[in-house]
Order: structure tokens, then sequence, then C-alpha cells
């Protein structure tokens, strides 16, 4: 499934950006990023992960809201070369199996989750990247109407994307090491989940 993934990002990268901006996406994207605002607070000064960054939506976002610096990982090469140069760091990583030598306080996942084979891996190396009193935001598609629909049009992509239950989800994160907090719907097909480090008594 990574291949084909990676393979279908890689042909998407060119004109991912110029695509996201029509009407109707422009929209979703919009109450997206308001939702993950207001999870993740102030990033002014901060040094933000990107984990699945794509073409650079939130990696652009948060540097325009003040964010120091934004480490953007994405499998698909042809997309981090998508993104700004100033300020950011990309790399080519697959975020099941990353290691980094520093630690943030604020971790964005948006959009990548359904396309990995075992999102409990993906969570696990965020876990191991996350400051105790940090917070990851994960953007997920539900397990509703949408999100099947969603998983429909991947098929002809030829793979099968991953839809989430909050209750799957959440054991998701249990084992990875995370307390489920805040969540928002943001209809037709997204969910959004503020996560924090679950600390070891």
């Amino acid at each position: 499934m990574i291949s084909t993934v990676k393979k279908h990002f890689d042909q998407l990268s060119d004109r991912y950006t110029q695509s996201s901006g029509s009407l109707l996406w422009r929209r979703q994207r919009k109450r997206e990023t308001d939702a993950v605002d207001l999870f993740m607070g102030q990033v002014t000064g901060e040094e933000i992960l990107d984990l699945g960054c794509g073409a650079g939506h939130y990696t652009r976002h948060f540097l325009g809201k003040g964010a120091r610096h934004i480490t953007a990982v994405d499998i698909s090469s042809s997309m981090i070369s998508q993104l700004p140069k100033a300020n950011v760091t990309g790399m080519v990583e697959d975020a099941t199996k990353i290691h980094l030598e520093k630690k943030f306080s604020n971790i964005v996942c948006a959009g990548l989750l359904e396309f990995v084979v075992a999102p409990v891996d993906v969570l696990g190396c965020a876990r191991k990247l996350i400051k105790n009193d940090g917070h990851m935001v994960c953007l997920l598609p539900p397990d509703n109407l949408f999100g099947r629909l969603y998983r429909a049009y991947h098929r002809r992509h030829d793979f099968e994307i991953n839809l989430f239950q909050k209750s799957y989800f959440e054991g998701l994160c249990a084992d990875a090491g995370w307390t489920v907090g805040a969540h928002r719907f943001v209809f037709p097909y997204t969910d959004v989940y503020c996560l924090t480090p679950r600390l070891e008594q």
C-alpha cells in the first residue's frame, strides 16, 4: 500500500496546491483549519512538527501565524519539493518509522492516518517526539457515509484508506500512549482530535 500511495501523491504533487484552492475544497480546508487553530492555540515562536505535510498547507499556515520553524515530513519527495524554504526543514521519511533528535510542543497530523497500514505506528512514533506538556492535533475521516464515499474515491487509485470510529481511534491512541481530549467534527468528512501524551504514574 505504501508504494501505491506514494506513487499517487507523487503524481498529484504538481497540481495539489492548485486543486486545493478550488471553491469547495477551500471552504472545507478553512473550517478544518479553524478547528486546528482552536486546538493548537498560540504558535508564535514555536517549533512545530507537521507529519504527513503534503504540499505544505499547515506548514504555510503556521508560518503565517508566527511559528519559528516547521519540521515537515512526508513520504513523497515530490510533495516535499513544494514546501517553502525559509524556516522549514523538509524530510522525506516514513512517519511510521521516523526518529528525530528533538521533541516538539506541537504536532499536527492531517490527512495521514487514513493512508498508512498501521496508524498506531504513526501515533507511537509521534508519542516519542512530543514533550510531556505538548499536544498533537489529528485530522482523519470518520466511518460515516461521506467517509465511505471518500474511501470509494480512493479505490480508483488502487488502495484502501482507513476510516475511524471514535472508539476505535481512542483505542489506538491508548495503545500508543496518548489521551484523547477535545474533539470536533467538521462536516462532512473530517474528525479533528486533540491528543495529549499519557504520562506513566
